[in-house]
């Protein structure tokens, strides 16, 4: 039992999900959404996700395996109408708050559903999303802001089932200024012209893993090879040119 979350895994579990941030260099958050695929374990009415601090505005409804629609076509989701009923409850500050999902009806066991929150990370970053000012970095030159999902960090990044019990695969876009560097702890799938001066960068890790692995950094920014095989595959750093 892992008494550090407040996800229903035993009800009803991740098995992948997709986040899509815009990164607000003025106020210093993240701001989008994340999609959750989910299958139901025993039946049930509601999801309970793990978050803290994040601004939750809205949370809806969408077809099964929509996390995953997104992680293969740049983000894109079905346009549907069928928001959720929602609450945010704090029995334990010192864990986070817990995110209560109404589901329209009681999922039976086997069933899949997938289900979308619009929400914004803490004004300012927090302990999971970090902010650099240039001043602070090495080169001096840009902003930077990484990600930071370890021990229980990971509901501040997102809400979700924030827990290493269960094992995800994972997707994500990040839509930032076209002359700043955006990596992911997955394989870059694309980058497409967001609007004039952005650009989106997308990501798909395809190996189940626990949710803290998902990790990001923004900056002025290069990857370069330092191995050439390690357990057969390349190995890279990312870091400050």
């Amino acid at each position: 039992m892992d008494n550090s979350t407040w996800a229903n895994t035993d009800q009803i579990a991740t098995t992948h999900q997709h986040v899509d941030w815009y990164v607000n260099w003025t106020n210093k958050t993240l701001q989008g959404s994340i999609i959750l695929d989910m299958t139901v374990v025993s039946s049930t009415a509601w999801i309970q996700l793990d978050t803290r601090t994040n601004v939750i505005t809205g949370v809806q409804l969408l077809p099964p395996g929509s996390a995953m629609v997104a992680t293969n076509d740049a983000g894109t989701v079905p346009v549907v109408n069928n928001p959720l009923t929602w609450i945010i409850k704090d029995p334990n500050p010192n864990i986070g708050q817990v995110l209560v999902v109404q589901l329209p009806t009681t999922y039976g066991a086997g069933s899949s559903l997938s289900i979308q929150v619009f929400y914004s990370t803490q004004v300012g970053g927090n302990a999971g999303v970090n902010f650099l000012d240039a001043i602070q970095t090495s080169g001096g030159e840009e902003p930077m802001m990484y990600t930071y999902s370890m021990d229980i960090l990971g509901r501040m990044i997102a809400p979700q089932q924030d827990t290493p019990s269960n094992r995800i695969t994972w997707g994500g876009c990040i839509t930032t200024n076209n002359y700043l560097g955006v990596y992911m702890s997955g394989n870059t799938t694309g980058v497409y012209q967001a609007f004039y001066g952005y650009y989106k960068t997308c990501f798909y890790n395809s190996v189940p893993t626990a949710n803290y692995l998902m990790a990001a950094v923004v900056g002025n920014l290069e990857r370069n090879q330092v191995v050439s095989e390690f357990g057969g595959y390349p190995t890279y750093i990312v870091c400050e040119p």
